[in-house]
């Protein structure tokens, strides 16, 4: 039998819409108000890293590296979540301690270095860059964008010249991606010009519409799925059972 396919919650446009808005806003967040340093992505601070290297500028260096360092970080971190957390409990994780984390931010002193607070936001990018992945079948990031411009383009190349709908429907999640994160950056400007620090409470605050969208999937879908487990079970005999019926029938023959 042919099953429909089906998205959670966590690959619906409307995560990746939020998430996408807070990657810009975030970008903002750092570039205006904490040394300069992208932490979404981390192309640039490698360059700017290699430059202050060779030019002996080794204080300016470090600043780009505990970037770069915190981003790894949290790359790896999100790739041991799965292994540890059951079903859609990643999602939840990252996503929960993506606001718990912004909001603890905004609430850092202005006397504590500017490398504390970018090194976090890198780390935390890189925890939902590397989560949230898949949009409707669309391969996506939500923390920057060179990738989903990439994408865009092709699929509606693509999607025109094969009048292909699927490819056509991709182009259009990977243009709504990069509109939501360019409004994300101009709020994040905005923002960051009248609260300084306190502009990734707002973030956090804009992204719990999201994270209770994934927590309500996963309690919602919970009941199917036991309901399909005890399918499963009735319909299928256990080792135990198969091998308790072969024991009777041979002392039957």
């Amino acid at each position: 039998m042919k099953h429909s396919q089906t998205y959670s919650a966590e690959n619906s446009l409307f995560i990746f819409l939020s998430f996408a808005v807070a990657g810009g806003f975030l970008e903002t967040f750092t570039y205006m108000l904490h040394g300069g340093v992208f932490c979404n992505a981390q192309t640039g601070n490698l360059v700017l890293f290699a430059l202050r290297l060779c030019s002996g500028d080794f204080s300016s260096a470090s600043r780009y590296l505990f970037s770069i360092l915190a981003y790894l970080l949290g790359i790896l971190v999100s790739a041991i979540l799965p292994t540890v957390l059951k079903r859609k409990h990643p999602y939840i994780a990252v996503a929960g301690f993506e606001i718990i984390a912004l909001a603890a931010i905004s609430f850092i002193p202005a006397s504590v270095p500017d490398w504390f607070t970018y090194a976090s936001v890198a780390f935390l990018c890189a925890l939902q860059y590397n989560t949230f992945t898949d949009c409707h079948g669309a391969k996506l990031a939500t923390t920057f964008c060179t990738n989903n411009m990439r994408q865009a383009v092709l699929h509606l190349h693509g999607g025109i010249l094969e009048k292909n709908k699927a490819k056509l429907r991709k182009s259009l999640i990977y243009i709504a991606v990069i509109i939501a994160f360019v409004i994300g950056a101009a709020l994040g400007g905005v923002v960051a010009r009248y609260l300084g620090n306190y502009s990734a409470l707002v973030c956090a605050v804009a992204l719990l519409p999201a994270f209770f969208r994934i927590i309500y999937d996963e309690y919602k879908s919970a009941p199917q799925e036991l309901v399909l487990t005890a399918e499963i079970s009735t319909q299928e005999p256990t080792c135990e059972e198969t091998k308790q019926k072969n024991t009777h029938d041979d002392e039957k023959k």
